[in-house]
């Protein structure tokens, strides 16, 4: 570490070496290793702030900083008001907070609208690498495949404009971070607060960047649990839902929930399979919270056959209820009702969507789907040769499927979440000319499942204005 005067970037903090005979700001830390004043990266911002009202800009460090882009954009699509309208809000906050827009509503246009505003060095986060690739793509497309690169596993190519997620952001921008400017953070609710009030690891990014300005996109923010997110990110800045959305905006739906009897020899088995299990729960209750519990049981099936017994009755009773031979049934009803329409078939786990495609001889997504594949299979979707599609989880967040207008939940896997059904809802949302969108969710009778359906038809009540009918 040099003994002049400085201060900048280093490693993910903000280090100052100040004159001596300046103190440093209250809120650094000595650090004896660099002989040197440090703070997390994020507070760059600040220590700037400081250094030109002591006079002291001008010993900042020399280093990569944020490169300007090149002021060619293409993008084919024309921006909405309330597009532009989130844009001015997030500049008007100081370009930080987070921009809350319904799934299909064009988030990322938002964030791309963004970028071109801010005219330097963005990084761009996303929870997954299916996610990655899809905005590898868009920025590619409007900023030029030679500003773009990507930074996760073995694939490093640092551009102006970076792709990366959660997982390896942390490591770009520990040796980085000074190149942006701006980050994109996609999906944002994922940095939430965990149940019990602390803050989530995937925050730690976010502390050791640099970058003075940050956008969060999401069409589910976390209410309640934002406190970390909301200090190193910023406030809400712009927020609709999707019945504030205009006729022109998103696709009006119809929803109906239809139930689904279980085969007599179904029921025999999810009779058994859920008696052990509840039987297990009951016994080892004992007034904690159902969450206490289930951590409790979890704990258990590690040391306890008798645990594990029960573990494994839950799981019967979950194959049982996803991939009931009612559910198929209904299923082909619903898509035989709608010979021209694309339709999604959500399931609740790995197991129900092969299952779900092999019973329907249509192809299936999940997170495990390669890239090329996933890739080759959206394209069809897109070109209309593909009619139907499986998926788990990894359709709920971020892909785009304009064509399809018909989804049929047949599980979850959150029991019950309210985000994830929303989601779900918004994949199918995005307007195309006069068409109806088509929200089924099939729930098998008698089960546990009638009560993770009541949970989750939460999500659709800031959405019944939009609606054309609700069925029972």
């Amino acid at each position: 570490m040099s003994s002049s005067p400085f201060f900048g970037f280093r490693s993910g903090l903000a280090v100052l070496a100040p004159p001596d005979d300046v103190s440093p700001p209250p809120w650094m830390t000595r650090d004896p290793r660099l002989a040197a004043w440090v703070a997390p990266g994020h507070r760059l911002p600040e220590l700037r702030r400081w250094a030109r009202e002591e006079g002291l800009a001008h010993l900042e460090d020399s280093g990569a900083g944020a490169e300007a882009l090149d002021p060619d954009f293409h993008d084919a699509r024309t921006p909405r008001d309330y597009q532009w309208e989130a844009v001015r809000r997030w500049e008007a906050a100081g370009r930080r907070g987070s921009v809350v827009l319904p799934t299909g509503a064009g988030k990322s246009l938002v964030a791309l609208l963004a970028i071109r505003e801010q005219g330097e060095g963005a990084l761009v986060v996303a929870p997954t690498r299916a996610l990655v690739a899809q905005w590898f793509i868009q920025l590619a497309d409007a900023f030029g495949g030679h500003q773009v690169g990507v930074w996760y596993g073995d694939e490093k190519d640092p551009r102006r404009v970076t792709v990366t997620t959660y997982h390896s952001a942390f490591s770009i921008l520990e040796r980085q971070g000074d190149r942006f400017g701006l980050l994109v953070l996609d999906e944002v609710h994922h940095l939430a607060d965990t149940r019990d009030g602390t803050e989530s690891t995937w925050l730690d990014p976010l502390r050791i960047a640099p970058a003075p300005h940050r956008l969060g996109l999401t069409a589910t923010y976390p209410d309640g649990r934002d406190t970390g997110l909301e200090g190193l990110l910023g406030p809400v800045v712009y927020r609709r839902a999707i019945g504030e959305m205009a006729d022109r905006e998103l696709a009006d739906f119809v929803t109906e929930r239809r139930f689904v009897p279980l085969a007599p020899h179904e029921t025999e088995r999810y009779r058994r399979a859920d008696g052990l299990y509840q039987e297990w729960m009951e016994a080892h209750g004992d007034g904690a919270s159902s969450e206490e519990v289930w951590l409790r049981f979890m704990a258990e099936t590690r040391r306890s056959p008798e645990a594990r017994r029960a573990f494994h009755a839950y799981l019967e009773r979950e194959r049982i209820v996803h991939t009931c031979r009612g559910k198929l049934h209904e299923a082909g009803r619903i898509l035989r009702l709608h010979p021209a329409e694309q339709a999604i078939l959500f399931c609740g786990s790995r197991d129900a969507a092969e299952a779900v495609a092999r019973h329907f001889a249509i192809p299936m997504v999940t997170a495990h789907t390669p890239a090329s594949e996933r890739r080759d299979i959206l394209a069809g979707m897109g070109g209309g040769r593909i009619r139907a599609l499986a998926g788990v989880r990894v359709l709920d967040e971020g892909w785009d499927v304009p064509g399809a207008k018909v989804g049929i939940i047949l599980g979850d896997s959150s029991r019950g979440g309210r985000r994830q059904h929303a989601q779900r809802l918004g994949r199918i949302l995005r307007r195309r000319g006069e068409e109806v969108a088509s929200f089924y969710e099939l729930v098998a009778a008698d089960t546990f499942e009638f009560f993770a359906s009541q949970k989750r038809r939460g999500a659709l009540r800031d959405a019944r204005s939009r609606q054309l009918g609700l069925g029972l």
